[in-house]
Order: C-alpha cells, then structure tokens, then sequence
C-alpha cells in the first residue's frame, strides 16, 4: 500500500492498537461492529491488519538484516584515489573509514564515509555526486571539508570528508570546566558555521553533540554537514523523510525538532531547535526532555508536546550530577543558576520553541542575542522594559560608572564642603555684623545717657547714679524699641545694675521685661537669659519674696540650672538655691 500520511497515521492508529490486541476470535467480531460505524477507515484498517499478518508469516523482523556492502570493506581496499587504513567509526548512517591518498600527487588523510543505502538508478548516483559537488563548495573555517562524493561499484553511496581530530563538545567544555561564557564563545563558532551554509540554502537537520568536534586548540569543527540534504527526493521528499527515519536514521531523535518528528517542513529553523538544544545540554548538562534513558514514546511526547523545563530551574532542582555536574562549571550552584536566569533562559526558550515561526527567524538572529548576552546589552527576544535596559546599561558600562559615581560623589562632597564653609563664613560674618551694629548702638545709647554728666550739658545740681539708671531705663524701653535684641539685653543690665544699688523693684520689673522679650524672640534659652533669670531670682530672694523664686526655680528648664551649675557663677548659683530653700524653711516654721 501507499505510505500513509502523518495525519492518516494519527487517525488510524488508536484502531490498529486496539484491534492487534484482540485475540483472533474477537478482532472478528470487533472488525464487523466497526466497518458498520467507520466505513471510511475500515477499509485501510483491514489493509494494515492483513499485512501485519503477512509479515507475522514471513517471520519479520526476526533475522538478522543483511550485512551493508561497506562491512565487506578491509584494510588496505582502494576506492578511487584513496586506500582504506582502519574503520574509525560506526553510526546508523553508516559505517567511517580512516583513508589516505595513495595516487602520489599528495599526501593526506581523509575520513570515508560508507552511507547505509544503496542508489537505485543511474539518475539517482548522478544526482548524489552533483550534490556531492554543491556541498563541497561549502567553505568555512568551521565546516569540516567535504572532499568529494560518490557511489561504489556496488552501488553503496559514500562521501569523503576532512579528517577531523578532536572531542566532542560536551565532552571539550567538560574537560576544560568550562565556564558560561567560555561554552558560549564556543557554540557561537558552531552558529557561525550554520549560518554560513543557510546563507547558501544548506541546511544540516542532525546538528548534535558527536557532530561537533574541537580541536586541543580549541578549534570548532561542524561534521556531516548536508547529509541529510543528499538523502531527499525533489520528486518525492515525504518518501524521503520517512526513509531518513524509519530506514537509515539520518536524523538523531534526541536532537530532531518537533516537525521532524511529525512529518513537517524541514526549514532553518529546525537547525534553529536543534542548536537550541545544543545549547541546553552545553549550559545544564542534559537534555531538554530531562536526564535518561527514555522510551520512543516518552522521547516523541517530550520533544512534540512537552516544554522543557528552563535552564536555571534544572540548576536550582539539583538534577546536576557529579559526572556533568557544577564542577565542570567553574562557579557554584548558585551562582550558575543566577547567570542562567533571565536573558539565557529566555534565549534557550526561544530556540525550543515548538512552533517553528516561534523560534529565531534565523541562526544570525540566534548569534546575535547571545553577543549582546556576553556584552551586558538587551536581547531581542526579551520585553524591551525601561528598567530592563537600565539594567543592561549598568551592567555593562559598570567599571565606567563606577568612576563617574566616584567622580560625582567627589564633586558632590567638595560642593557640600564648599557650602558647609561658606554658610558658616557667613554666619561668622553676619555675627560679626549684628555684634558691630550693636556695639554702634551701645555706644550712641550710652554717649547720650553719659551727656547729661557732661560739664557743658549740666544746668544744675550733681547728677546721681540713680538718675543716670532712670534716665537710661527710660531711654531703653523707648528708644531701642526697633532693636528688641539689644533692648532685652540693656534692660537685663540695667536690671543687674538698679539690684547693686538695692532698688529691687526696678530692678525686678526690667528683668522680667528682658526675659519676656527673649521668649518671644525664641531666646528663651540663651546665655543672656540665664543670667537675668538667675539675677531675678536674686533680686526676688532680697525682697523676700520667697514662694516667687521657689516657682521661678521651678518653672526654668532644667537645662537652665545645669548651665547654672556649669556657668562662671557657680557659688551665686548654689547660694541662690540655698538661701531660697532656708528662707521657705524658716516662714514656714514660723
């Protein structure tokens, strides 16, 4: 029968299980009931059931295949213009052949590939050779050479390649504990190489590990590239997939993109996911689908149905084991997980996407967010957020800005000492100022008080101290009225003065003007008021008003008596306190 269709096959299948696990007598039955409900299938569902019996009576599947033509190969064997040395390797596409040149013009060791199907017609070997001949004109620094193609005498197609020396990938990063950033630098010469091939319309379709091979020196080289390419049939390329996958096992299952798996276009971005998963195992150390071994439906389902879990998350789960664990990293745990997290997770994620038009619109596009990744600069595939690129700009001009902020902070901090200095020059002034006016004033006060002593001004008897003190109280509270910060501090001296003289009802009523003209000026706590309140105090324990200075005691802040205590006057002030207490003592014993 005609092959069947991906979607033919996905319909029919759930019946043909279900009908194979019937026994005989059964299935018979279950076959009419389902003929009268599905017409249309039963037809080719009795088809497949009649060759599935065909094949149990030929005994399908139960021999040994036949021996490929390329086992029959040995040692020292020509095949054109090379002779065969030793086999090297042995895959489901065939078997690899280390060879050298032996017709004299050079001397040069290749790798021959012996491919595991034959070519049916003089059409066919022609158009493998042409092909042959497009892909090795594939040159790229990381591309292993394809040297020629061809088709032997047996008709056993084969491909002769550069002889590459090296590791695999995984295998080179683990050694070397390879850091993030170093497996990164590594997989970009692997992007850079498939990308040189799509820009000539190749595509690779089994992009994996063992593919993949570097130097000691570090050198990148990309194998079998176009192998897949060789296996289709422009006239019939749905014959082709299925061969490639059912037959010779061109692409490898582990590292097939969904539409591979299901029969679907084959286009770059497929090398896309098959990168992405590259990349996956390279930052991890396992597969997307999680740590095998795992079954062909499991792998299927995975790979068409299943996200993969994020790269960071595998990290923070632990699923890292010792042999490709964090120590092949050269960081820890955390710190792995934290360089993970973000931009490459997005990145992975978006080459593993399920939908092709999902993915990277092209493996340049790929290379070029993993650049900005190493260069602290936003990525493509993440949301273009202002924070977000804030973020990328700190990171990476940080050296840079960390300088500016030195200078800054620097120039910030002269500023501030610059007005610091200034502000308090200014104030120095300013006090010098206002301790000027007030000495002018002082003056001109007591110039014109000390005129009425004057000889020239006197025009009768002998001025008294007395006189002078009423006259210059009187001047005070009248003239100095626009000046109360001077005013306050006269009327405290003269308060001071009329108390030497014993007048201490003047002297009384000054002193409380002082002190009320400083509380409403918010002075209430300066040197100038501590002293008229502490001459208050005095002047009100000489009148014998005794209850009056125990209140005024009382009601001065406490931070008054400890500048009190503190002060030049400290026997006056223990005095005062004393003499106050004893006199309320004494009036009230008596």
């Amino acid at each position: 029968m005609s092959t069947l269709s991906p979607d033919q096959w996905q319909e029919i299948s759930p019946y043909l299980d279900h009908a194979l696990s019937l026994p005989a007598e059964e299935r018979a039955s279950w076959l009419a009931d389902f003929r009268a409900k599905n017409c249309d299938l039963s037809g080719l569902l009795e088809t497949l059931l009649d060759e599935h019996r065909e094949l149990s009576q030929e005994n399908f599947l139960e021999a040994p295949p036949a021996r490929p033509a390329s086992e029959s190969c040995s040692s020292g064997e020509t095949l054109g213009a090379y002779k065969l040395l030793s086999r090297i390797g042995e895959g489901g596409m065939g078997s690899v052949w280390l060879a050298e040149r032996h017709d004299g013009r050079f001397e040069r060791q290749v790798a021959i590939k012996f491919l595991h199907f034959a070519v049916g017609s003089p059409a066919s070997a022609e158009r493998f050779r042409r092909e042959g001949r497009i892909l090795g004109q594939l040159a790229h620094p990381h591309v292993a050479e394809l040297i020629d193609a061809g088709v032997t005498a047996r008709g056993e197609p084969y491909l002769v390649l550069e002889h590459v020396k090296g590791k695999q990938i995984d295998e080179y990063c683990d050694e070397r504990s390879l850091g993030v950033e170093g497996r990164i630098e590594i997989f970009l010469d692997v992007l850079g190489a498939v990308a040189h091939a799509h820009a000539h319309l190749i595509v690779h379709r089994d992009i994996k590990p063992s593919n993949v091979l570097v130097s000691s020196e570090g050198e990148v080289k990309l194998l079998d590239f176009g192998i897949a390419k060789l296996l289709s049939d422009d006239a019939n390329p749905a014959a082709a997939t299925l061969l490639t996958v059912e037959g010779t096992a061109a692409l490898t299952p582990q590292f097939a993109a969904p539409e591979q798996i299901t029969g679907g276009s084959v286009t770059t971005a497929t090398d896309v996911y098959a990168l992405g998963v590259l990349l996956y195992l390279l930052l991890t150390g396992q597969h997307p689908a999680g740590p095998g071994p795992h079954s062909p439906a499991d792998l299927v389902k995975a790979i068409t149905e299943n996200d993969a879990p994020r790269p960071s998350d595998v990290i923070a789960s632990g699923k890292l084991g010792s042999e490709t664990g964090i120590q092949k990293r050269a960081v820890s745990s955390d710190r792995l997980r934290r360089q993970l997290r973000g931009d490459l997770d997005t990145i992975v994620g978006k080459a593993l996407k399920k939908n092709p038009g999902e993915r990277y619109g092209s493996v340049i596009a790929f290379e070029a967010d993993l650049r900005r990744y190493l260069k602290h600069e936003p990525i493509s595939a993440h949301p273009d957020t202002f924070s977000y690129r804030v973020s990328k700009y700190v990171r990476r001009h940080r050296v840079t800005l960390s300088l500016v902020s030195v200078a800054l902070l620097a120039i910030f901090a002269g500023s501030a000492a610059t007005l610091i200095q200034a502000r308090t020059v200014r104030r120095q002034r300013d006090a010098a100022l206002l301790e000027r006016d007030r000495a002018d004033h002082v003056t001109r006060f007591m110039t014109g008080i000390f005129r009425l002593a004057d000889p020239s001004q006197k025009t009768g008897n002998q001025v008294t101290a007395r006189e002078l003190l009423d006259k210059a109280s009187q001047e005070v509270e009248t003239g100095l009225a626009q000046n109360p910060d001077l005013q306050a501090r006269m009327m405290a001296a003269m308060g001071k003065a009329y108390m030497n003289l014993g007048l201490y009802g003047r002297s009384e009523s000054l002193l409380q003007k002082s002190l009320s003209i400083a509380a409403s000026r918010g002075e209430g706590q300066s040197q100038m008021a501590f002293e008229a309140a502490h001459n208050l105090g005095w002047d009100l324990l000489q009148e014998g008003k005794l209850a009056e200075t125990e209140k005024l005691q009382r009601n001065l802040p406490r931070t008054h008596w400890a500048r009190m205590i503190q002060s030049r006057f400290p026997p006056k002030v223990s005095l005062l306190t004393r003499s106050a207490k004893e006199a309320i003592a004494r009036k009230e014993r008596d």
